[in-house]
């Protein structure tokens, strides 16, 4: 497995493509804001593929500088891939990319509490756990929608509190003012 970072013009292909697919309308941002983020240069779309070049799983990340975190803000793998060991072993390659940028790549799931389908939320997260992230103590509500926050390790460990602190600096740079205040909220500590 390989990645390549995505140009700006692929990055929109497979929003247009494979996000409509693969997450829920809501979760789905404006390409419009995804665009500031990459003009801003603090948006890493990667693409994992095969020797061939086929496209495996895709993950895009807020990544600012100077921060012990990342945020990965989409990650799938290819629909017939799914349950084949793909997703763990992107995941793997991603850590490797970032472990000399971060320590932790923070990840959002959809809180099995509120999720329209409990069952598959508590299956993202259980995936996310066996592929070596970390529950943490935090959640966020983004847009009304209520999240677990988990901390893939890439190259140490940030404690709660801190990545509270950082989750909150990479969603001031990801959603614009005034549209932050109220929208964006964090419990656990």
């Amino acid at each position: 497995m390989q990645i390549k970072r995505l140009s700006p013009a692929g990055c929109e292909e497979l929003y247009h493509t494979a996000l409509p697919r693969d997450f829920p309308a809501a979760e789905c941002k404006p390409f419009a804001e995804i665009r500031r983020l990459l003009e801003a240069g603090v948006y890493e779309p990667l693409l994992l593929t095969d020797d061939a070049g086929a496209r495996l799983a895709y993950a895009w990340q807020v990544v600012l500088p100077g921060q012990r975190t990342a945020l990965l803000d989409y990650f799938a793998v290819r629909c017939d891939l799914r349950g084949s060991g793909v997703g763990t072993a992107a995941l793997q390659l991603i850590r490797d990319y970032y472990a000399l940028r971060v320590q932790d790549l923070l990840l959002e799931c959809e809180h099995p509490a509120e999720a329209p389908d409990p069952a598959v939320a508590r299956r993202r997260i259980g995936f996310y756990l066996r592929a070596g992230a970390r529950a943490t103590a935090l959640e966020s509500r983004v847009f009304g929608t209520r999240y677990a926050v988990l901390a893939l390790p890439c190259g140490g460990t940030v404690p709660d509190a801190a990545l509270c602190k950082e989750l909150r600096t990479l969603y001031k740079v990801m959603v614009p003012h005034p549209y932050y205040r109220g929208q964006v909220i964090f419990y656990g500590s």
